[in-house]
């Protein structure tokens, strides 16, 4: 067998264990299970975490399918027209607002960018699809759990560390949930430099044609480098964006109308 083609079995047989398994396994159970070197299948689980066909839980280390895989299922049209859709939507909205956008789903029950944009603007923010972010200290996390039941917003919320990925990240999981309940109310979600140090960002929620929240979208920015990004106005931009998703989805009026974003934000947040 070509070597290329022993690689590409290999990856196969891992992504079948993975898929297989009602746990995320770690690198010397799949070597166990496929006979195959712990050094072999860390090679190739690299590969298949850097393409998005798997992901790494956060706590354990161990892993699951990403996105990619779980978009070849029965889902794979709708979730084609949904990236479709939001890429162009996204672009335009990079462009006109010197923002860099995203996009992410809940996917294995973690938090996966689908779609990561660049703007032309001053900052560079890098994300691969098919990553893991934290639902707790980036917007569209928060604003997907706030679409969500309590009782499943809480689960997600528990899944992972609540760790300090800056000074600003809220880990206390009283004030977090409160964060959730007010972005339920006003329909958009904010991360102020709680990700990454001196970014921040507005994410709103994506529904699909049975009204459903299927995805978040996001804009990033650098307050101190972009001082005319407005961010009440970008809160509207982000949300009218969302809502233009979720119509060419097929999400009814009636369901949208239901939604009215509150597009004030409070000045006392540096």
């Amino acid at each position: 067998m070509a070597n290329g083609n022993q690689s590409l079995s290999r990856g196969l047989a891992i992504l079948s264990q993975v898929e297989l398994s009602k746990e995320p396994l770690g690198v010397r159970e799949i070597g166990r299970r496929l006979d195959i070197s712990p050094t072999i299948v860390q090679r190739l689980i690299h590969t298949l975490v850097d393409e998005g066909f798997l992901i790494q839980e956060p706590t354990s280390q161990r892993y699951a399918l990403g996105y990619r895989a779980l978009s070849l299922g029965s889902s794979v049209r709708d979730e084609n027209n949904l990236v479709a859709t939001a890429n162009a939507v996204l672009n335009d909205l990079a462009d006109t607002a010197t923002v860099n956008c995203y996009l992410a789903v809940i996917a294995a029950e973690q938090l996966v960018y689908v779609l990561t944009i660049q703007s032309p603007g001053p900052i560079a923010i890098k994300v691969q699809a098919g990553r893991v972010a934290s639902f707790h200290s980036t917007a569209m996390g928060k604003a997907l759990l706030a679409s969500l039941p309590a009782d499943r917003s809480k689960k997600l919320l528990s899944r992972e560390p609540l760790t300090k990925k800056t000074d600003r990240t809220c880990v206390d999981p009283d004030d977090l949930i409160s964060e959730i309940v007010e972005a339920r109310q006003t329909g958009f979600a904010l991360s102020r430099g709680e990700n990454l140090v001196g970014v921040d960002s507005v994410a709103a929620v994506v529904r699909d044609s049975a009204g459903q929240p299927v995805a978040a979208i996001s804009a990033a920015f650098a307050p101190s480098l972009q001082p005319d990004v407005n961010l009440a106005h970008l809160i509207r931009q982000v949300s009218d964006a969302a809502r233009d998703i979720s119509r060419e989805l097929g999400c009814p009026e009636e369901t949208l109308s239901t939604f009215h974003p509150v597009y004030e934000v409070s000045s006392d947040v540096a």
